[in-house]
Parts: structure tokens; sequence; C-alpha cells
């Protein structure tokens, strides 16, 4: 059902918490973080592993510190932080091979430099699938100057406007791919690989160590690691990441990429996209942040919160995690 909330002050926000019986070892810290950072954040991502059993709907914690919450956050935090990392090497490998690839074959000379604009360098998609078809006929590199009736210019194309906004790209008549690649998000990322000549796509796979054979669970890949970046980048939590399976009919629900990388087969979760990138990252770090985590809370008797975090995150048992 849905509610309306009026504003709360730090001072009610805290005398809220209190009402729950949530306890503060320094309340005026506690006043600085929430200044600092989202109350939504902080307290309602994590407040349900700290609650009374059958607390009912006056959701008092039981035995729980302000500063509980604080670490859960903060976990999180870190969490997103070396997750951000490791899908920037991959985007950064892929923006790479791509510009590669597709210039040593349609742009190699000077006269062929913006052959990347061009829709016929690209495969269009099966016109089944009309959410590709759709994303192909509007594709950013493929706009052009659109003019009025008395010639003036009424909307710029795709790389005039890059080239106004990015000093980079604007010191080039005619920019190549290499530096237009840089300045396109993973979405759009995604669906230039998904657009790729057979080709082309075949050579930039090979770069992942890849075959033709895995260019499906390869685009779904891209597409659940754009989904993480962006819960990431907006500072969403990470540890509740979670896409449905039933809403991918596009993807094929999922199951190139479950296939290739042993991932749940109910709907993905944090531990699935750890999963892809330890295909083609180390994940030493990640599985660290985990670890030390986990044992912390064990150490301040908090088992069953760590436990309950890592399940929300895919399994609770910190052996299969130590095992990825």
């Amino acid at each position: 059902m849905a509610v309306d909330k009026p504003f709360k002050t730090i001072d009610e926000q805290i005398n809220i918490l209190e009402h729950r019986k949530l306890k503060f070892r320094n309340r005026e810290h506690a006043k600085i973080v929430l200044r600092k950072y989202n109350y939504f954040d902080v307290v309602n991502g994590f407040d349900t592993l700290l609650l009374k059993k059958n607390g009912g709907a006056s959701k008092e914690f039981e035995n729980a510190y302000f500063e509980d919450l604080l670490d859960l956050y903060n976990f999180d935090f870190q969490l997103k932080k070396v997750t951000l990392f490791k899908i920037f090497s991959i985007e950064s490998r892929l923006r790479t091979s791509i510009a590669y690839n597709f210039t040593e074959s349609y742009c190699s000379t000077l006269a062929d430099t913006l052959n990347y604009v061009e829709p016929k360098y690209y495969q269009q998609p099966n016109p089944s699938n009309k959410y590709l078809m759709d994303r192909f006929s509007t594709f950013d590199l493929f706009k052009r100057t659109e003019y009025f009736p008395n010639g003036k210019v009424k909307k710029r194309s795709f790389i005039d406007e890059l080239k106004k906004d990015k000093d980079y790209v604007g010191e080039y008549n005619n920019p190549p791919m290499w530096v237009v690649i840089k300045s396109l998000p993973l979405g759009t990322l995604y669906l230039l690989f998904v657009f790729l000549t057979p080709d082309v796509k075949k050579k930039v796979l090979a770069d992942f160590e890849l075959e033709m054979k895995d260019v499906d669970a390869f685009e779904q890949v891209l597409y659940l690691l754009k989904e993480a970046r962006n819960q990431c980048a907006h500072l969403e939590l990470i540890s509740r990441f979670r896409v449905k399976r039933n809403k991918a009919a596009n993807l094929n629900y999922y199951n190139d990429v479950t296939q290739f990388a042993g991932l749940s087969k109910s709907d993905l979760n944090y531990m699935d996209v750890l999963r892809i990138l330890n295909k083609f990252e180390n994940i030493d770090d990640i599985k660290s942040v985990i670890k030390k985590f986990y044992f912390k809370e064990v150490i301040h008797g908090r088992k069953l919160v760590a436990e309950k975090v890592l399940a929300k995150m895919g399994r609770k048992d910190i052996k299969v995690w130590k095992k990825l």
C-alpha cells in the first residue's frame, strides 16, 4: 500500500529510531552521518536485518545499535567500489576491442574514418525483435544533422554534438572511432556490440578468449554488467542486486549466460554478478571485502546478521563465497 511521509529533521529521525529501540554509541556522530548520507540508504536498506522477531508493525530493533546499521552501509559501499572497478576493466577492454577491430575492418583509411556512423556497416537485427529494431533505428551513432526548410540546423548529428561537448573529440574534423567510443555509456556500448557484423564480433569475442558460439551469452553478460554498473553508479545497494528473468524475453531469459557462468536458476543476484566477473577478472579483492565483513560480524556476535546479508546476495554460507 502506498504511503506518504513528511519531512523530518535529523533530531526527529534519531528520536524515531530511539522510539524503535535502536541504541546509539555516539548520538552526535550519528547526526553527522545522517547529514552526510541518506537516511533511507543507511537505515531502511538494512533495518529488517536487525528487527525483533515477531515485532509486528512497530518495527522495533532488538539489541541493535545505529553503528551496526552503519557497518552494513559501509560494507555495501566498499562492495560497490570494488565491483565497479572490475566492470570498468571489462568495459575498457570492450571499448578497445570494438574500436580496433571495427576500424581495421571498415575505417582503415582517412576517407573511411566515419564509416562507423553508417548503418550499412552493421548487422540489422532480426525484424521479429521489435526491441532491437527500435534501438537500431534510433541508435546514437546513426543520428544525422536535421535541417529546417530554410536550411538552418534543426538538430546536430550525434558526432557534431559530441565535438561540441567533448574537447578531445572536437580536436578532429572527422573523429576516429577509437576517440568517440570513449564517450559512449555502457548501455550504448552493449548495443554497439549487438549490432556488429559477425566478422567483427568474432574478433571481439576472440579478444575475450571466446568463440562465436558464446555470442548470446556474452551479450547477456554485457547487459547484466550494465545493470550492475548502474546500480553501483547510482549508489543503490549492490548487496540487494536483483534482475528478474521473466522480464528478459529479448535476452532468452538469461539462459545462455546461466549455462556459460553457472548462474542461479531463479532471479539473478549479486553472487551471479560475481560469477560473471570471475570469467574475465580476478575477484580476490571482492572476496576479501566479503570475508572481512563476515568475520567482523561474527566477532561482534552478529553471525546471524552476516548470514542474512550473504543470503540476500546469493548464498548465506561463507564457504560458498570463498570457493568462487
